[in-house]
């Protein structure tokens, strides 16, 4: 009786919360959110934060092309570093398969994640001169028993004790993140993903029509394993840090969320269920349910997250969300295949990130990893310009995005405004 109980009274006090902030979240109207971002805009006049390269980076992984004979994964943070981003994300995980070019992984089959950090490849990436590398770090997730957060709390533990001791004499900052919290915790992206109150209610997906799911009957038993993996992440990184002192290196632990539009309607999520009984460093957004053309989807999620989120005491109060994962393909939607449009949606976004103090953008990605054909993402045949989607920044042919045209003007002109 009493768990149940428990239960009903969690259930209330999320709820509460939810409506709650959901009232917060209506403080500005969607004009006024509009006005704060067009008077933020770097093309529309707003000068450049003069950190704009502490703030700015891209994912390098899972490409389906390359330009050197170096390792994959060092080839790309190698261009990422050359064309002026201060900020690195790499796929962290004990398989290697998102970086397959050029590379002879040669990893024994119980590596743990302090030893993985030790492979010449990351090694490597990690001395080059990022202000901030993001890790996405594989775990248990819905999966978590007592037994696995122990040894992923200790896992953790040992990899931030490393960083911080590898790099103490530099001023680097490393978070330690899951990928698409929410995707996690409904078990995957398919259609079994796509949580409704409406049960078969259709959506209208580029891909055809796909309809939505119930709320499984297990939903709080993995959110109660989402914040116990959590939580014994966050743990590790607490007790590594208390131990390593006089560190000049940063390591933080971040939790991802992916469907934030949809914990603000209420559907248990990431930031709605979980959030809100975690402690945690800082929070990211992969924030493609965020993307309406004029920000105020992205304005408001930014303060959804924070009004859910408990910092941790090393963070002061302060309440920490970043852009994990942002990314336009230039050659999938109609309306945002030409160099105007695209960058003036990526000016739209800034000025959101600029005006809710973002300290992290990071855009999907550096080399594009979907093929416009789902059958060529199967295969790590070497694509061609026309044959990919186009998250990227460099195209297979070499030339710049129009996004990575846009951020060098960011970068050119920091502290400045574009002339």
């Amino acid at each position: 009786m009493m768990k149940y109980l428990l239960s009903f009274l969690l259930i209330i006090f999320i709820i509460s919360n939810c409506l709650a902030q959901s009232t917060k979240s209506k403080v500005l109207t969607d004009e006024q959110i509009t006005a704060v971002i067009e008077k933020r805009r770097p093309l529309k006049g707003a000068k450049v934060p003069a950190d704009m390269k502490a703030r700015l980076g891209a994912t390098h992984v899972a490409g389906k092309y390359y330009f050197t004979s170096e390792p994959y994964i060092i080839e790309g943070s190698r261009k990422l570093s050359e064309m002026g981003y201060g900020v690195l994300k790499l796929w962290f995980r004990k398989n290697p398969g998102g970086y397959p070019y050029n590379s002879n992984w040669n990893l024994p089959k119980e590596i743990t994640l302090k030893e993985l950090a030790q492979h010449p490849y990351y090694a490597a990436c990690f001395d080059m001169p990022f202000s901030t590398i993001a890790l996405s770090v594989d775990g248990a997730g819905i999966r978590t028993t007592d037994e696995s957060a122990a040894a992923e709390e200790k896992e953790i533990y040992d990899l931030t004790k490393y960083l911080l001791e590898k790099y103490k004499d530099r001023n680097v900052t490393f978070i330690i993140h899951n990928w698409e919290g929410d995707w996690m915790m409904r078990g995957g992206t398919g259609d079994q993903g796509r949580w409704s109150r409406n049960p078969g209610q259709v959506v209208k997906a580029v891909d055809g029509d796909r309809y939505t799911v119930k709320v499984p009957d297990d939903s709080m038993q993995r959110v109660n394993a989402m914040v116990k993996w959590y939580q014994a992440r966050q743990q590790g990184v607490n007790k590594a840090r208390a131990e390593a002192k006089n560190s000049k290196c940063k390591v933080y632990h971040a939790i991802e969320a992916n469907k934030v539009m949809d914990s603000m309607e209420g559907i248990p999520g990431i930031v709605n269920y979980v959030l809100p009984r975690v402690e945690t460093d800082m929070v990211s957004w992969s924030s493609y349910d965020g993307m309406d053309p004029k920000g105020i989807k992205l304005y408001r999620g930014i303060d959804y997250i924070r009004w859910n989120m408990r910092p941790t005491k090393e963070m002061r109060g302060k309440k920490v969300v970043f852009l994990g994962e942002i990314g336009i393909p230039e050659q999938r939607y109609e309306g945002l295949t030409e160099k105007g449009p695209v960058q003036e949606r990526w000016d739209t976004f800034i000025g959101v990130c600029i005006a809710q103090k973002v300290p992290y953008v990071i855009q999907w990605e550096l080399y594009c990893n979907e093929p416009k054909n789902e059958e060529l993402r199967k295969l790590v045949d070497v694509r061609k310009t026309d044959e990919m989607r186009g998250f990227w920044l460099i195209r297979p042919d070499g030339s710049m995005s129009f996004a990575a045209e846009y951020f060098d003007k960011l970068l050119r002109n920091a502290g400045k405004k574009i002339l």
